[in-house]
C-alpha cells in the first residue's frame, strides 16, 4: 500500500518508520510545520490511513507512504525499492518504530520479545545501513528512538529498557563516525509517554508518579524534530525528563533498582501471558 504526493518536490525528504501514530506521527506532523516532506513507513492499518488523510487536508504538504511490516524478511528491501521508484532521497532518518512490554520478564510471550528486539534494534540497523549511501549524499541526519530508561537496567521492563541501551550506545557510537561524513547522528529519550492503551496500562502501574512525568506525543516534537536539525547529541524534551535524566546520575545503581523495582512492583500479580514458547 503506497501512496505518494508531488514525490518530485524541492522540499527535504525525512524518513519516518512507525509514522502513523503516537509520537512518529506527532514528529512527521512537526516535519511538515517545518516545510518538510515527509516519507512515512508504518504498519498498514487505519492509523496510516488516517494520517494520509491528515496529510492530505495540509496545504503545500508534500508527502509519501509506504505499508509495511518491518520484522517480515525483505521489507527493508522493500522500503529500498519504494523510495527509489518515488524518486526520493532523503536527507533526514527518523527510526522511530517500536514498541515495549511491562511486566515480570518470564511472564510476556518469547515470540514478542523476539518481535521486539528485531523492530527497537535489528530493523533500525538495517535502515540506517541501507541508508548511508543516499545520506552521505544528501548529507543530513539520523535520529534514533530510545528512552529515558536506556540508562537503567529496570526491573520488569528487562528487554524493552535493554533495547533500548543498545539504541542509545550504538546512536552514540556512530554518530563520531559519521562526523567524519557531515552526517549528524541524535538519539532521542522522552520520559513515558502515552501513545497506546498498554503505555497507559504502564503508567496507571507506577501510580501518582506517572502522572506527573507522563506526557504525550504533540508535547515532544517540537523540541525532538528542532534538536535533530540542531545536530544534538541526545535530545531530552520536557523539564521533567531533564530532571529525571538528572537525579538518576545522583545516586548510585543498587538504590536506584531498589526503587524502581518497588515503583513497578504491581507488575508481579499480573497473570503470565497466554502462548508462551520456551527457548
Amino acid at each position: 500500500m503506497n501512496r505518494t504526493l508531488t514525490p518530485s518536490t524541492k522540499k527535504k525528504w525525512t524518513l519516518i518508520t512507525g509514522g502513523s501514530h503516537g509520537i512518529g506521527r506527532a514528529l512527521a506532523l512537526e516535519c511538515v510545520k517545518r516545510g518538510m516532506a515527509v516519507a512515512i513507513v508504518a504498519l498498514p492499518n487505519k492509523d496510516l490511513t488516517h494520517i494520509e488523510a491528515e496529510l492530505a487536508a495540509i496545504p503545500g504538504c508534500a508527502y509519501a507512504t509506504h505499508g509495511a511490516n518491518l520484522v517480515t524478511p525483505g521489507a527493508v528491501d522493500g522500503v529500498l525499492s519504494w523510495l527509489e521508484v518515488a524518486g526520493i532521497r532523503p536527507k533526514y532518518l527518523i527510526n522511530n518504530a517500536g514498541f515495549g512490554r511491562g511486566g515480570l520478564f518470564e511472564n510476556t510471550a518469547w515470540t514478542e520479545y523476539r518481535t521486539m528486539m528485531q523492530l527497537n534494534n535489528q530493523v533500525m540497523v538495517d535502515l540506517t545501513y541501507a541508508l548511508l549511501p543516499v545520506l552521505k549524499k544528501t548529507k543530513g541526519g539520523i535520529m534514533n528512538m530510545s528512552s529515558v530508561e536506556a540508562t537503567l537496567p529496570l526491573p520488569y521492563k528487562t528487554v524493552y529498557t535493554g533495547t533500548k541501551a543498545f539504541v542509545y550506545n550504538y546512536s552514540l557510537a556512530l554518530r563520531e563516525e559519521m562526523r567524519y561524513y557531515d552526517i549528524t547522528v541524535s538519539v532521542l529519550c522522552p520520559g513515558p509517554t502515552i501513545t497506546n492503551e498498554d503505555g497507559l496500562k504502564r503508567v496507571k502501574a507506577m501510580g501518582s508518579l506517572a502522572k506527573i512525568a507522563v506526557t504525550l506525543p504533540e508535547d515532544l516534537a517540537a523540541e525532538s524534530i528542532a534538536g535533530m536539525l540542531k545536530g544534538k547529541a541526545v535530545i531530552r524534551p520536557g523539564f521533567i525528563v531533564k530532571l529525571m535524566a538528572f537525579l538518576g546520575k545522583l545516586f548510585p545503581r543498587p538504590i536506584k533498582l531498589r526503587v524502581l523495582e518497588k515503583l513497578f512492583s504491581k507488575y508481579r500479580e499480573e497473570a503470565p501471558a497466554t502462548g508462551m514458547v520456551a527457548k
